[in-house]
């Protein structure tokens, strides 16, 4: 639902305040389970940038929480200051801003306070990225020494992607922008064997937050 620059109105739904550009001031009330973001009059947020794609991104309601998914955009979705991995997805609180393109929101959920315990609980599992400062946590404690570039690029494009199974090329792509060539398949295991050595070294056979998908990828697990 869309509320004009200056109507008041109580929800229990989270929202997105538009920042920048001619709809700025305006409110999109965050409703349906998966909402459309767009430069297409048929998104139920319609980008007037000219920047924007057709089908830029998703907001996606999980229970009481909100994530953004970009749908592989020409010009990115940013959360916070944090350009997101082409198909990426990232996890909303309340007061982030979000820019699809060009296009600034703030994102306002009146549910905060109350859902404090659950958002922890989502957003917080035994494995915590804070992009920011490129600090790893797990289980509470942060990880030292800390990754390396490569290894944290890595983990951080799993973190977006996180319950996602992703591909050997999705990653080469994300993590080795700047290679010439093929990036090949050897090089990426042992950048997952070296990073798994790091945050879950008592794990064993069993995987605690990367699991290999065999002939494919990879999928960061919640790892409770």
């Amino acid at each position: 639902m869309q509320t004009k620059p200056g109507e008041k109105r109580v929800s229990r739904y989270a929202k997105l305040v538009c920042l920048s550009g001619p709809r700025a001031g305006t409110e999109y009330e965050l409703t349906k389970e998966i909402i459309a973001v767009g430069r297409s009059n048929t998104s139920d947020i319609v980008l007037e940038d000219q920047f924007a794609s057709r089908q830029h991104a998703e907001i996606r309601r999980v229970e009481v929480t909100y994530q953004v998914h970009d749908l592989k955009s020409k010009n990115g979705v940013t959360v916070d200051g944090v350009r997101l991995a082409p198909g990426g997805t990232a996890w909303l609180q309340d007061g982030s801003e979000v820019q699809f393109a060009s296009t600034r929101f703030r994102f306002q959920d009146p549910s905060a306070t109350l859902t404090a315990p659950a958002l922890i609980a989502v957003r917080e599992p035994g494995l915590r990225v804070e992009p920011a400062t490129r600090q790893v946590f797990v289980d509470g404690a942060v990880l030292d020494p800390p990754l390396s570039v490569k290894q944290f690029d890595l983990l951080w494009y799993l973190y977006q992607n996180r319950g996602r199974v992703v591909s050997k090329d999705e990653i080469a792509q994300a993590v080795w922008p700047e290679a010439q060539g093929d990036v090949y398949d050897a090089n990426i295991d042992r950048m997952i064997s070296r990073l798994r050595s790091r945050i879950e070294p008592d794990s064993d056979d069993e995987p605690r937050f990367i699991a290999t998908i065999r002939g494919y990828g990879f999928q960061l697990l919640d790892g409770q």
